[in-house]
């Protein structure tokens, strides 16, 4: 699963879209991959509010996408941050 992608650190671009697997608790572990500039999380129907939050802090982020994700208006507002410089 994700888990194991936590060891990768020097990862730049991630694209799980449709990975039914993904999770909240599976969005906590990308998280700490602080080289990630990019992350597809398209069609990830688990992932959640709770999950994107995680990631607020991430300001090395500057793709996601969560197209067809569980995220309401209020998981958008925090992650305002990553918008273009």
């Amino acid at each position: 699963g994700v888990r194991g992608l936590g060891n990768l650190t020097g990862l730049t671009s991630l694209n799980l879209s449709g990975h039914r697997d993904v999770t909240d608790e599976g969005v906590r572990v990308l998280a700490d991959l602080t080289a990630l500039t990019s992350l597809d999380l398209s069609w990830c129907k688990r992932v959640t509010d709770e999950g994107v939050r995680v990631l607020e802090g991430h300001t090395g982020l500057k793709f996601l996408n969560l197209f067809r994700c569980n995220v309401t208006d209020e998981g958008v507002r925090a992650l305002l941050y990553l918008s273009p410089d």
